[in-house]
């Protein structure tokens, strides 16, 4: 199930800021939060922050969205919100982000799409962060009743549409939420976060490495990129140019990568290269991609966050990007769903994370020709034995661990093709088993399906049939016989200009970028 982005809500802020708005000294920490507090204009909710290395509030879907509203109005106990008041009079969320946001999202209508995210990230709200919100919003209006409905039963009680409401209408004044609260000073608070978060709702390991190294020059780049630029602003720091220059890059990077968000799974011509933007996995498929495309492999790989380095970063990833699937005139316009995707449209991440490293050998070794000579036979053995790649993912039991492998089969099938052009997508397969680092793989293919006469279609069965369908459908490239992707197009002269040809329609070809501007030439 989808989840709903509740970001916007409760903005970032370092622990250390210094402002003239308050000081801890000076104000009594409250024991309860009323409704009064959540609404977005008040005194308490302003002074609300997460810190700035916390997760994105995006990992609940509508079932805990709507649980935990429909809990507080039936006076259920919810566990108390941990929260620590700064030096400079911010009041810090240590524990209790998502439950504190479920309400407020509720009470000030905002599930993503309302005035408080459209102000938070620019008008950048992707259409399935939006869709996500109505949905969201029609079951909790529908089962509860919306904030605005209730606060007017409470004056008109016959206006309700059951006793459950004008029951919740009643109490909403007397509802709040426990508070518990960190003593101490930023390190101390810092501390708690970390503890508290890892041992409940276990943070991930994408989001605790970019926490931990939250000041090098690869995690300010990813954070950048999740969010198109958008949102709190880690290099808030940099001169005006340099934060523009960030805005820009990670905007175009985060579109390469994910589009704009929407994937019509009867269309693969709308997957995109990194996948489902609203996946759980999205944070990583972007950390890793720019630690990838960057030369990280560990921490010594990395730079400090600076203006110039977090640039540079992020200079390096689109690149790479570009090469893969763009409108740049040198993109190989790689199809995603033949390359990214499984025969039933599931995003196979290592091997994205494979093809990166491999694209980006390609480039620092001048083989992006020898690439383009076997591009059709090359295409048809990823596809026809998809199943492979699986196989080295499993054996280092992490996309992360085995895309250096990932890029190993990739480079071994280039060269045994080039070795023989004409050889089968089988004969490649025996080729490769006989590599010591793959005589492991199990290259026969074999059909599990059980046979049933008069069976329905499986739900499985049936994308699978559709999409395989729609691959054979797809154009290849004239000149080095690719499968085309319409992101990624080049219309081409058959026959020359300079060799006398017209521009005739029939003189016309649609090629890949590379191919007509670069391998034709």
């Amino acid at each position: 199930m989808k989840t709903v982005t509740l970001d916007a809500l409760v903005p970032r802020e370092d622990f250390d800021i210094i402002t003239q708005i308050g000081s801890m000294e000076n104000t009594r920490n409250k024991a309860t939060l009323s409704i009064e507090d959540l609404k977005y204009d008040s005194f308490f909710f302003s002074a609300l922050r997460k810190p700035i290395f916390q997760r994105e509030t995006n990992e609940w879907d509508l079932n805990k969205v709507c649980g935990i509203v429909e809990s507080f109005l039936n006076g259920e106990l919810i566990p108390a919100i941990i929260l620590w008041r700064s030096q400079s009079g911010y009041i810090f969320v240590i524990d209790g982000a998502h439950r504190l946001s479920s309400l407020a999202a509720w009470i000030n209508d905002d599930y993503g799409d309302g005035s408080i995210s459209r102000e938070y990230y620019n008008n950048f709200i992707v259409n399935e962060q939006s869709n996500v919100a109505k949905n969201v919003r029609n079951i909790i209006n529908e089962k509860i009743g919306s904030f605005s409905d209730l606060m007017k039963i409470t004056r008109n009680p016959s206006i309700a549409k059951n006793e459950k409401q004008k029951m919740y209408a009643k109490n909403l004044g007397a509802l709040a939420l426990q508070l518990q609260w960190v003593d101490g000073d930023a390190k101390k608070a810092e501390e708690s976060f970390l503890k508290i978060n890892q041992s409940a709702t276990k943070i991930s390991d994408a989001e605790l490495e970019l926490i931990v190294n939250r000041e090098r020059d690869y995690a300010i780049a990813s954070r950048a990129i999740v969010r198109a630029g958008m949102g709190y602003k880690y290099w808030s720091g940099f001169s005006e140019k340099g934060e523009q220059t960030v805005q820009k890059l990670s905007q175009s990077i985060h579109s390469l990568l994910f589009g704009d968000g929407k994937i019509n799974v009867n269309d693969i011509n709308s997957f995109t290269i990194g996948g489902f933007q609203s996946s759980s996995l999205t944070l990583d498929v972007v950390t890793q991609t720019v630690k990838i495309c960057n030369d990280i492999k560990d921490l010594k790989d990395s730079n400090e966050g600076t203006e110039i380095n977090v640039i540079n970063c992020l200079k390096n990833t689109i690149k790479i990007l570009q090469y893969i699937n763009s409108s740049e005139q040198f993109s190989l316009g790689i199809h995603p769903f033949v390359y990214f995707y499984s025969d039933i449209g599931k995003h196979k991440i290592g091997s994205f994370y494979g093809f990166l490293l491999f694209i980006k050998n390609l480039i620092k070794d001048k083989k992006i020709n020898d690439f383009i000579k076997v591009r059709e036979k090359f295409e048809n053995v990823i596809y026809d034995y998809s199943f492979v790649a699986q196989q080295i993912i499993r054996k280092y039991r992490q996309s992360k661990r085995a895309y250096t492998h990932m890029a190993d089969y990739y480079n071994s099938i280039m060269e045994v093709l080039l070795n023989d052009l004409v050889i089968s997508s089988k004969e490649v397969m025996e080729n490769l088993k006989l590599m010591p680092c793959f005589n492991d793989l199990q290259i026969d293919i074999v059909d599990n399906t059980k046979v049933q006469i008069k069976g329905n279609f499986s739900r499985g069965i049936k994308q699978q049939i559709k999409l395989q369908t729609f691959v054979k459908s797809l154009s290849k490239c004239p000149i080095c016989g690719g499968y085309l992707t319409t992101q990624s197009l080049s219309v081409d002269h058959i026959k020359r200009k300079e060799d006398g040809g017209s521009n005739d329609v029939l003189n016309g070809q649609i090629t890949h970028l590379y191919c007509n501007t670069t391998y034709k030439n």
